[in-house]
């Protein structure tokens, strides 16, 4: 079948792997505009797709975690990312417990659960694994900017509860 007809999935796929670096990234951006204003047209109800996000994330999490359990290697996960991952869940699990209490809570709960967990597995079980020469990205970048960022901006919204 190698000199039969081709799909049409198959020969989009072909041309764009032809393409060269900038094509690509042009490709890219364009693909994912076009796919944020069609989430734009089609929900209507943003919350059910932040709670489908949310138990997507927990659910990728788990994965992990199965993966983490089964191969006994942490080998290409970044113990960084996933600290990153924890705190802005846990800083985000803080501002759902004070300003409102409802299912994103329960899910964004589930997620720091399963995300300390593998923080857990990389530390303490995989550390043999675990390849810290190679996860070399300066956290501290990230966390000074978001501070520099979130204390410089006001929301505008009242606290609820004082």
């Amino acid at each position: 079948m190698k000199g039969g007809p081709k799909r049409p999935i198959h020969a989009v796929a072909t041309w764009v792997r032809r393409q060269p670096p900038k094509i690509k990234a042009f490709l890219a951006v364009v693909s994912g505009i076009a796919a944020l204003l069609f989430l734009r047209m089609v929900v209507h109800d943003h919350d059910n797709l932040f709670v489908s996000a949310e138990a997507v994330h927990a659910l990728g999490i788990s994965v992990l975690i199965f993966k983490l359990t089964k191969e006994k290697t942490c080998a290409g996960i970044s113990l960084k990312s996933q600290e990153l991952t924890a705190i802005f869940l846990a800083v985000r699990l803080y501002c759902s417990f004070v300003m409102e209490f409802d299912i994103h809570t329960l899910l964004d709960s589930a997620t720091l659960v399963t995300t300390l967990w593998v923080i857990y597995m990389i530390r303490f079980k995989l550390k043999s694994s675990y390849m810290d020469d190679k996860d070399n990205f300066k956290s501290y970048y990230v966390l000074s900017g978001r501070f520099k960022l979130a204390s410089s901006t006001s929301t505008g919204l009242a606290n609820p509860v004082k």
